[in-house]
């Protein structure tokens, strides 16, 4: 199930969530513990998001959280930009079907049960500027904070010493790699490799 939740009681709750004000040309990030760049291996942009999907999907279950919400950080609906992409259509059709209106901004709570469907939307949508925002999960502790960039990567933080021990020992429960120097960068889909761990 994906519940919707009104921007502003999500903020009054999470008030440390990633947010950016145009209007003042600032971008806030809440202090982390540490954060990770995450990647799967893939030969095509197709198998790279059925790999990222598969595999944070396996990882959010091992951490044992029974939903994620994700909010984007800027005031802006969800269904802002037309696109006429086919991966992107099918990605605004979904909200659609999940009652997301035109001028809804607020968070989406998605149960793990629906996460996988959900995050091959949100692939796509990030992937190719459907959204106009950076679209962060968390948990319902507020223990790490979850993006997925356009390159295809994960980026993962952890918001304190005891979720980053149980993030360390549950990414080896996945095909999930980090990098050795840790960095977001435009892997050639073709080219993508993992390091050793």
């Amino acid at each position: 199930m994906i519940k919707k939740i009104a921007r502003k009681s999500f903020l009054e709750k999470y008030p440390n969530f990633p947010t950016v004000s145009p209007y003042r040309n600032r971008y806030f990030f809440p202090e982390t513990y540490d954060s990770y760049i995450l990647y799967a291996d893939a030969k095509s942009a197709v198998s790279l998001c059925r790999s990222l999907t598969k595999e944070l999907s396996k990882l959010i279950q091992v951490l044992n959280f029974d939903h994620l919400s994700c909010l984007g950080d800027a005031n802006i609906p969800w269904l802002f930009r037309d696109h006429d992409y086919k991966p992107v259509k099918e990605g605004l059709d979904y909200l659609v079907q999940k009652k997301v209106s035109k001028s809804f901004s607020g968070a989406l709570k998605v149960d793990v049960v629906d996460l996988p469907d959900f995050l091959r939307h949100i692939f796509w949508l990030v992937r190719c500027n459907g959204v106009v925002f950076i679209p962060h999960f968390s948990d319902s502790e507020f223990n790490v904070l979850i993006s997925i960039c356009q390159y295809g990567n994960i980026h993962f933080s952890t918001l304190n010493k005891e979720a980053d021990i149980v993030f360390n020992e549950a990414i080896l429960q996945t095909e999930l790699y980090i990098p050795d120097d840790n960095k977001c960068r435009g892997f050639k889909i073709a080219h993508r490799k993992s390091t050793n761990r």
